[in-house]
């Protein structure tokens, strides 16, 4: 497994195209005896898999939790780049070849991936997978590419180059495109486990994949789940906290996935439109959104887009869908400061408050 960590889809780590989970802290603040939750947990994707369940019988819960869990590791299988039988890989590795029929699960993946490129204008692009690969992001390359390499490279992505026709469910990938779902695989499985879990009966419960957060209802006697915020600078401490309920919470920051070139500490998030890992003083984002499968993809994508571009993206966004909010964590004079979304009034809590 490579030395520095990542965003992954298999456990042999899954190279990061776009984004790398931050760990979101999950702060249980239930001093009931009688309400003791059931927990079930598993290693997919290249990370571990927890489902919290409170107010069911333990048989019943345990169940629900294993179909769940079980559903996960059946899109793993479905999504993994490292795994060369995997319909992704196979994709892949036709690209430049005629129409490759689509799976409902990855043709829905990538329409919902689309939909986000939309909406942040290609902040966020599945394929920018030969860029990830570029920079040394998946095979440890040690040097840095040149101007012209990265040019050269950027031929290769852009998710309007992609030929999909919807009438046959199948798609065309031009010679050289490459695509990579770990900006957003990892919450589309989170909402899937969440949907399975309603379906059993199931009225509270935290889904955590890797730091991809679902929340069903709410702890007995609380009014939501504790979500921790990670302090950028210090993996031990915590910059605040998010209260969720019935939504998803997703983090992206670059403090976690790094690579080391020439003296240079160069972060994995990479801007679709330089083909240049992003820089400047953002160090996290957190979204809080209806889905896993948007907080994880917007959160990259307003990594990308820096907080005045994202908070003007997510305004947008919000005047006609149910997007909570986004929370930015930026340096500040060898200090941290938030700047927040409007609606995100009422759910983050400053550390040094009792959540």
């Amino acid at each position: 497994m490579p030395s520095n960590k990542r965003k992954v889809l298999t456990d042999s780590a899954f190279p990061a195209s776009l984004l790398i989970f931050l760990f979101l802290f999950i702060l249980f603040t239930i001093s009931c005896s009688r309400d003791n939750p059931v927990i079930k947990e598993t290693y997919v994707m290249g990370t571990k898999a927890s489902i919290t369940i409170y107010g069911m019988n333990r048989e019943k819960a345990l169940e629900a939790a294993g179909k769940a869990l079980h559903e996960l590791h059946r899109l793993e299988s479905i999504m993994s780049t490292w795994d060369p039988e995997s319909e992704i890989s196979q994709l892949n590795s036709n690209s430049g070849e005629k129409h490759f029929a689509l799976s409902t699960e990855l043709s829905e993946l990538i329409r919902i991936s689309i939909q986000f490129s939309e909406i942040t204008k290609g902040a966020f692009d599945i394929t920018a997978r030969p860029l990830v690969q570029l920079w040394g992001f998946q095979d440890g390359a040690d040097m840095l590419p040149s101007e012209s390499e990265i040019s050269n490279t950027l031929k290769n992505v852009g998710y309007k180059k992609m030929n999909i026709d919807p009438g046959i469910n199948a798609i065309t990938l031009p010679k050289g495109m490459q695509i990579d779902l770990a900006g957003v695989a990892k919450g589309y499985g989170v909402d899937q486990c969440a949907a399975i879990l309603k379906r059993e009966g199931v009225s509270s419960a935290l889904v955590n994949l890797g730091g991809n957060i679902f929340a069903i209802g709410a702890p007995p006697g609380k009014k939501g789940w504790i979500v921790g915020i990670r302090d950028p600078r210090k993996e031990s401490k915590l910059a605040g906290y998010i209260i969720i309920k019935d939504e998803a919470v997703a983090t992206s920051g670059n403090y976690e996935n790094f690579i080391k070139r020439k003296d240079k500490t160069i972060g994995h998030i990479i801007d679709p439109a330089t083909g240049k890992p992003v820089s400047g003083n953002t160090l996290s984002v957190t979204v809080i959104s209806p889905t896993a499968a948007a907080s994880d993809a917007l959160s990259t994508a307003l990594f990308v887009l820096g907080p005045k571009k994202g908070i003007s993206t997510l305004k947008q966004l919000t005047r006609s869908n149910k997007y909570t909010g986004a929370l930015f964590i930026i340096s500040e004079n060898n200090d941290i400061r938030f700047v927040k979304s409007a609606n995100l009034d009422g759910k983050l809590i400053p550390v040094n408050s009792t959540p």
